[in-house]
């Protein structure tokens, strides 16, 4: 599915570019032995209540548990278990296993050596990629080599054109990062230099482009990251 995002150059022009994920499709096709394709399904596993917790909950410890395993099966639900599955909502349990309906979400502050710095509530930020400020390039670049040894890079777009005067618009910009073998820091805020928020309530992600190109042909691929690597001292 395609998006949009409202990008500008480093001369400060700007319009709507569409952007999408591409996911790579396997090279072996599984089938059955009558040649039928092979589809994914999902089963449920167990409900909560003969889960590990709702066993727990039941019997005390896991020693008991086991016990109960080698006399019963106190771990199978015969009606439930192994049924499928055709559509989901994610639910939030308390300790007792009965449903939350009022929810406070905290963020966790880690040092490099896993040490807890800070707990906070987490922000709800707003979607920023189509606003009337356009999204910008920072101008900041960054080779290929010192980018991946600092940033894990975790998602990727590829931005396209919809017509001649966007096609020009991209083809410039993937071209130049070509010719410098860098990516360029891209973001939101008057110098670019801010996470970009792609959906309400999402996750903040740094953003850098890369560029290729064949001839009279471009790619320019979006690398996000919200997660740099850092040293342990």
């Amino acid at each position: 599915m395609s998006r949009r995002i409202n990008l500008a150059d480093q001369k400060g022009r700007n319009t709507e570019i569409t952007f999408a994920g591409f996911v790579k499709k396997p090279s072996v096709k599984t089938v059955t032995k009558e040649g039928k394709a092979i589809r994914t399904l999902r089963v449920l596993k167990a409900p909560a209540n003969t889960a590990f917790e709702g066993l727990m909950k039941r019997f005390g410890d896991a020693e008991k548990i086991a016990d109960a395993i080698l006399k019963e099966d106190p771990e199978i639900d015969l009606y439930l278990c192994g049924k499928f599955i055709e559509s989901s909502t994610k639910l939030y349990l308390d300790k007792n296993l009965k449903p939350v309906f009022k929810l406070s979400r905290v963020e966790k502050v880690f040092k490099p050596d896993g040490t807890l710095v800070e707990e906070r509530p987490v922000k709800e930020s707003a979607s920023n990629v189509l606003l009337e400020t356009p999204v910008r390039l920072s101008g900041k670049l960054f080779p290929k080599k010192d980018l991946i040894q600092k940033f894990v890079l975790g998602k990727k777009y590829q931005l396209s054109h919809s017509n001649g005067l966007t096609f020009d618009f991209l083809f410039n910009i993937a071209k130049e990062l070509e010719a410098s073998n860098s990516l360029m820091l891209v973001g939101a805020g008057a110098k670019g230099l801010e996470p970009l928020v792609f959906q309400d309530g999402g996750k903040a992600y740094r953003a850098f482009l890369e560029g290729r190109t064949n001839g009279e042909k471009y790619c320019l691929i979006m690398h996000l990251s919200n997660l740099e690597l850092k040293g342990v001292l």
